[in-house]
């Protein structure tokens, strides 16, 4: 068997209205053609079953049927994948105390402010991490709100900080002996 190319498997979705299993899949996960991202999904619906094709272990023409199953699966967990990772983030602001985009009220108002919803003033809410937060350094504060409201691990916070992990566990370091200070004072 030689190697399929993507190109082989985009050309063999195009013909006899194998497209038909990308909708469905689209069908399947509630999108629908008015949809604003239904042509996005479509097109990455091609993509994966282009590489589904290149993947697929058995001669295709002998095994139809198992391939169409074999791409309908793939694309249709990858593109879940990816729109519950969309949703997520969607979900999940970005909250940082020194965002240029915050004003010192607005601040002041996430701690302040009883009636605020958003991730930060509820996390705010418990007063160790209130008092965590106020006796943090900056890049310490930086590594808490990273860790309790953005949900990301040390790597993803020195990606995005755009420093070592080493540092990143210095700055988890001092939280953690902050934290251990504010609990002997209780």
């Amino acid at each position: 068997m030689s190697k399929r190319t993507m190109t082989e498997g985009l050309s063999f979705l195009l013909a006899n209205e194998r497209t038909k299993l990308i909708h469905g899949v689209l069908k399947s996960l509630y999108l629908r053609p008015s949809d604003d991202d239904y042509q996005d999904c479509f097109q990455e619906g091609c993509l994966l079953f282009a590489q589904a094709y290149c993947d697929f272990p058995q001669e295709v023409n002998e095994h139809e049927n198992d391939l169409m199953h074999f791409a309908y699966q793939r694309i249709r967990w990858r593109l879940l994948d990816q729109r519950q990772r969309a949703s997520w983030q969607a979900s999940h602001c970005e909250c940082s105390l020194d965002s240029p985009a915050l004003s010192p009220t607005q601040k002041e108002l996430l701690f302040l402010d009883p009636a605020s919803n958003s991730p930060l003033a509820v996390t705010a809410k418990n007063d160790l991490f209130a008092r965590l937060a106020n006796d943090c350094t900056t890049k310490q504060r930086n590594y808490l709100l990273s860790v309790v409201v953005r949900h990301l691990t040390d790597s993803e916070i020195a990606q995005y900080y755009g420093v070592s992990r080493q540092t990143v566990y210095q700055w988890k370091k001092g939280v953690v002996a902050k934290a251990r200070q504010i609990l002997k004072l209780r």
